[in-house]
């Protein structure tokens, strides 16, 4: 008998239409580049009977109802096709209650010239702009003119908060005030949020394992995002859903996007818009999920609902004088701060993670090779808005 092979492994992922009824996904447009894959590992109702008989033994548990979990990791990349079109990994995030906004086309469509009123970390925007409180949290921004492109790190910044006085609250600090005379431009990018609108997107996974498949539905989970100083970035997703069936299928030619992860460099880390040392940060959903009982179902249960989030997170900043960032300070006075990270070069292809409200959870002074560093756990305060992924 042959062996199965680990790393002949395929996942596909596909948004289901209906809760829990299989979407079909495709080899040619669902297949997802994962690594690291544990299970689908069963999670059944196992039970134990004592029933009396003229026997020490009894007759065996009973199998009663399951669940199945499934865990793996993806790099954070961007498209081949360019900005503003969703990753393959896009379903994934969804099915831990992200929600995708694509933006096709710049903002405005040629770069305008922003209002007067703003300063060194915020932006009026011009004429073009929505007046739609948050429209445009979490994404990039091009600014040219009297702020010169050359003194932003890769030619942007990010909007942590936006009013509907298209007031745009700025991830750092700029080397002078943004005036009528500056112009912006939102580019074309995909930006994933926290939701929670009902119903929930559910996820129908296949994982193929060098000649069988594992059909599993009404897929929702939980994920962290890592990133690492001179290295790529990685999500580690973890789902749970409902067994459908295991059969003999063979392995698909599974179609992936070519593009590779960028790498954490030549970027920015920025706390409260200072730069900041870090060689990690990361930030964990820590989605509850709920498995709902329903003799109606196949297996006894529903499949599993996200019922509670609570992002929190860490990163490991050298040390600096209070002067230069007071992080026990903001800590014992409960501020919050912004956090962002960005890096890549090409369109398509470069990330953005911001935080807009990091609220420190305390500080631990480390040791890193011989150099002072302070290990910083942080909550990401906010209603559907503790952090935001975008690609652009």
């Amino acid at each position: 008998m042959a062996a199965f092979r680990s790393r002949a492994t395929v996942i596909l992922a596909k948004v289901e239409t209906t809760e829990g009824t299989d979407a079909a996904p495709v080899a040619g447009t669902n297949a997802v580049l994962v690594e690291n894959v544990k299970g689908p590992t069963p999670k059944p109702n196992i039970i134990t009977t004592n029933e009396v008989t003229s026997s020490l033994d009894d007759f065996g548990a009973i199998v009663g109802g399951m669940t199945v979990d499934l865990t793996f990791d993806c790099y954070i990349k961007g498209n081949s096709a360019g900005a503003g079109n969703a990753p393959e990994w896009g379903a994934l995030l969804k099915g831990c209650s992200w929600a995708e906004t694509i933006t096709n086309a710049a903002i405005p469509a040629a770069p305008e010239a922003c209002a007067a009123g703003g300063s060194t970390t915020t932006a009026v925007l011009g004429v073009t702009a929505a007046a739609t409180a948050e429209l445009y949290r979490g994404m990039p921004i091009a600014l040219s003119g009297t702020v010169s492109s050359a003194a932003l790190n890769q030619g942007v910044t990010f909007i942590s908060d936006y009013t509907v006085g298209k007031l745009a609250t700025l991830t750092e600090t700029l080397g002078g005030a943004i005036v009528a005379t500056t112009n912006y431009q939102i580019p074309k990018n995909v930006l994933y949020a926290p939701s929670s609108a009902a119903p929930e997107t559910s996820l129908t996974i296949y994982v193929y394992n060098d000649g069988v498949r594992y059909r599993l539905v009404g897929c929702r989970g939980d994920v962290t995002f890592n990133l690492l100083a001179g290295g790529a970035a990685k999500m580690s997703f973890k789902f749970q859903g409902l067994f459908l069936d295991k059969t003999d299928q063979a392995l698909p030619v599974a179609t992936y996007d070519a593009v590779r992860p960028p790498i954490w460099k030549s970027g920015a880390m920025l706390l409260n818009r200072l730069n900041g040392a870090a060689k990690t940060l990361s930030l964990n959903c820590q989605n509850t999920l709920a498995v709902p009982d329903d003799p109606n179902a196949t297996e006894g249960y529903d499949a599993p609902v996200i019922v509670k989030r609570d992002p929190r997170g860490t990163l490991d900043p050298l040390e600096t004088l209070v002067g230069t960032r007071d992080i026990m300070g903001d800590f014992r006075a409960s501020t919050k701060r912004i956090l962002h990270a960005r890096y890549g070069t090409t369109l398509g292809n470069q990330i953005g993670l911001t935080i807009p409200q990091a609220l420190y959870l305390g500080q631990d002074p480390t040791d890193r090779g011989g150099l002072m560093a302070v290990g910083v756990p942080f909550e990401a305060v906010g209603q559907d808005s503790g952090a935001f992924l975008c690609l652009f």
